[in-house]
């Protein structure tokens, strides 16, 4: 049975997060990824607080993709240091996990 992850990222420009969650799923390494913005994010960097426009990525792909849609992000990501959560979903219906599965 196919183990579902959920991962997160953000990206400077809706173009950015729409190109790169359009071209995660054509490589196959996510069976679906979704753009949220834009957002407010609030954060320290180099010993500064900032404050940016940001638009989410929210993939969702088989545990069996992770390490490699993770190193696939992180060589097409503008940020040095770009937000990478994961997790694993708790409850996926058949269908969708079967779905998920499915998708190469």
């Amino acid at each position: 049975m196919t183990e579902v992850r959920i991962a997160f990222t953000t990206l400077p420009s809706r173009e950015e997060a729409d190109r790169l969650a359009a071209e995660s799923v054509a490589a196959g390494l996510a069976a679906c990824a979704q753009v949220e913005g834009p957002i407010r994010s609030h954060f320290t960097w180099e010993g500064r607080a900032e404050s940016e426009e940001e638009h989410r990525v929210t993939f969702k792909f088989a545990a069996a993709k992770e390490r490699d849609l993770e190193s696939w992000v992180h060589a097409r990501h503008p940020y040095a240091v770009p937000q990478w959560l994961t997790f694993a979903a708790d409850h996926v219906s058949p269908a969708y996990r079967a779905w998920i599965g499915g998708v190469r």
